[in-house]
């Protein structure tokens, strides 16, 4: 019985199937019209769309400042490397790709000069090419944020949003250093100059970031290492004006030259402070350099770029047999709704 059932019910989807398929070959002329009319459809699209250029730099950042010699390595290749690592490996790996996003350092990018014989900034070339009716009406903007008009504030906004989906960073091996900030655009110069002074700015903020504390150190000895040497150098000064006004003194007469000594003394001590101070400061100095970030641009690229555009044979293709599926299920929804 269950078995009848089956070869019925194969036999009515074979009917409807049957009947589908001859509505469609006598409906063959919408189905041309379906394939005409998607194909010419996505022709035209592809013309219509706006070339696109992308500007690519691969760059090497790395911070890898392990301590250790052997037993640094033999622990890496073990797979030990977190307890070698640096304890402030925060801003590696795949954190700096996030560093990129942040839009306090998209919004440094926009307010940094494209031309430094004009002073353009980013953000009204960007606005210019790309937002020209409001940019118009709004007029140009400053390099103070905080003194942008609502308008302006919102607008800049919508540039930082657009700024922030238009570039992409990465890393080709996880095993590598070196990253490639790529950026697109519908303009040549938009996508050159965003992804460069993006990638200024982002090692700039990260370099200082690293370097921080370092640095606060060395401007610190370097100004008390000004301070006592200035000190110093009156020191030696008062020192042989008190020895000018002692000359051929008399030796019975000696207590003149009580302020010859003590200032001889204090030239004595200000002169060891002097020493250990700058002996701290050349260390410091040295540790800066151990700290600061490796960072160097590999491969940029060269204006004007290349288009990137859509096949056109390959668009109107894939529309065309969309077009042609769409009229199809329609006609067989049809087809199937009268039978039924």
């Amino acid at each position: 019985m269950e078995e009848a059932q089956k070869q019925d019910a194969g036999f009515v989807w074979q009917k409807q199937l049957t009947h589908v398929m001859r509505h469609l070959l006598r409906r063959w002329y919408l189905l041309l019209l379906g394939v005409i009319l998607g194909g010419l459809a996505g022709y035209l699209k592809v013309k219509a769309k706006k070339p696109v250029y992308t500007a690519s730099f691969s760059f090497v950042l790395s911070t890898d400042q392990r301590q250790g010699g052997g037993i640094a390595n033999l622990a890496a290749q073990l797979g030990f490397d977190a307890i070698t690592s640096s304890p402030d490996n925060i801003f590696s790996g795949d954190n700096i790709i996030e560093l990129f996003k942040s839009r306090k350092l998209i919004g440094a990018a926009l307010l940094s000069e494209v031309d430094k014989n004009t002073h353009q900034t980013l953000l009204n070339f960007i606005a210019q090419k790309n937002f020209s009716a409001p940019y118009n009406a709004l007029g140009s903007f400053g390099k103070q944020p905080q003194t942008y008009s609502p308008g302006q504030k919102k607008l800049y906004s919508r540039i930082i949003s657009a700024v922030g989906k238009s570039f992409i960073v990465f890393k080709r091996d996880k095993k590598l250093i070196v990253y490639i900030l790529s950026a697109t655009a519908t303009d040549p110069d938009i996508a050159y100059h965003s992804a460069r002074l993006l990638l200024d700015q982002t090692s700039k903020y990260f370099i200082e970031t690293k370097t921080r504390v370092s640095a606060s150190s060395v401007k610190l000895l370097q100004h008390e290492a000004d301070s006592l040497g200035m000190v110093l150098r009156n020191v030696f000064v008062s020192t042989a004006a008190t020895n000018d006004r002692t000359f051929n003194l008399n030796p019975a007469i000696t207590v003149q030259r009580s302020g010859s000594l003590f200032n001889q003394a204090r030239a004595t001590a200000f002169a060891a402070a002097y020493t250990e101070v700058m002996r701290n400061l050349e260390i410091a100095k040295i540790n800066l350099q151990k700290e600061t970030p490796l960072y160097r641009i590999i491969d940029e690229p060269e204006l004007p770029l290349d288009a990137s555009r859509v096949s056109a044979l390959k668009y109107t293709v894939v529309s065309a047999v969309i077009g042609f599926l769409i009229i199809a299920v329609v006609l067989s929804a049809q087809s199937l709704l009268k039978r039924t």
